[in-house]
């Protein structure tokens, strides 16, 4: 382990995927010493205006600290989470948590991404998306589908984009925390064209060169794209789980693409179909 000041922050709501996200800061904690904190919180909607709502406050406060003691004494995958901060705050959940991230100096927040409408679900299910588009930490979410066994294998896909700067330099910070991470470049084609194959094969080897130089491990290849696809989105996440990728990183904002192929909204459409959790980076 070469980190002692990679902070996690994990919103909770104890929904079954905010659980999933504890799990995920467990196995990362394996690799990395990390320092996990959690926020919770408190909407307008959940108080009471006609009574006490300090009073109400409290009481909320009591509860969730302990369904949080409850949850972590339990032993989540027979390992207990010991050292924590939680925070409760009171106010608008996209706001508390960007406030809070910035407050504890976090290096990554871990978000469990459901669909539910009921008022607690809620939380993860509209700001979810809002968070992973303008957070300047990465953000690893977690779906129904997908788990996280390792944090080893790390998947990056790269094209033609200004933005694939930004987000080679963010995964080649996380690769160099464990000198075991690999970083697994591939650039996706489904043109054939000459020209633009040798594009790509002159970006790759100044990829190549850059993480070279921070001695990050890594495997990097072109795919040609085989027909039966007919989205990135499902080329990157069969890759994934070809090679037994543990991570995906892409940019929340859609990047230049250099075939007509390519979806409006890449990230959010591996996140929803992908049993590799992913991990977004909004642009700088």
């Amino acid at each position: 382990m070469t980190s002692s000041n990679f902070n996690i922050l994990i919103p909770t709501d104890f929904s079954a995927q905010s659980i999933q996200a504890i799990k995920y800061a467990q196995v990362i904690s394996r690799n990395i010493k990390s320092s996990i904190h959690f926020i919770n919180v408190i909407e307008a909607s959940e108080l009471n205006q006609e009574n006490d709502t300090d009073v109400q406050e409290e009481l909320i406060k009591k509860s969730i600290r302990l369904k949080l003691e409850n949850i972590l004494n339990s032993a989540i995958d027979g390992e207990e989470i010991i050292s924590y901060k939680l925070f409760i705050l009171r106010g608008k959940v996209y706001d508390r948590i960007l406030e809070t991230a910035a407050l504890v100096n976090a290096k990554l927040l871990i978000l469990g991404c459901n669909s539910a409408d009921n008022s607690r679900n809620r939380f993860l299910g509209s700001n979810a998306l809002r968070i992973m588009r303008s957070c300047p930490v990465p953000v690893l979410s977690s779906n129904q589908y997908s788990q996280l066994r390792s944090f080893k294998n790390i998947i990056l896909p790269i094209d033609l984009s200004k933005e694939t700067k930004d987000k080679l330099n963010k995964a080649i910070a996380l690769a160099k925390l464990d000198s075991n991470i690999i970083l697994n470049i591939i650039n996706v084609v489904f043109d054939a064209d000459e020209f633009l194959i040798n594009r790509l094969g002159q970006q790759l080897l100044k990829v190549k060169n850059s993480i070279e130089k921070n001695k990050v491990n890594y495997t990097a290849e072109i795919i040609k794209a085989s027909s039966g696809y007919e989205s990135l989105g499902e080329i990157i996440t069969d890759y994934a789980k070809k090679i037994e990728g543990d991570v995906i990183i892409l940019m929340t904002q859609q990047e230049i693409s250099n075939t007509p192929y390519f979806v409006s909204s890449l990230a959010q459409e591996v996140i929803n179909i992908s049993e590799v959790p992913v991990i977004t980076i909004a642009p700088n």
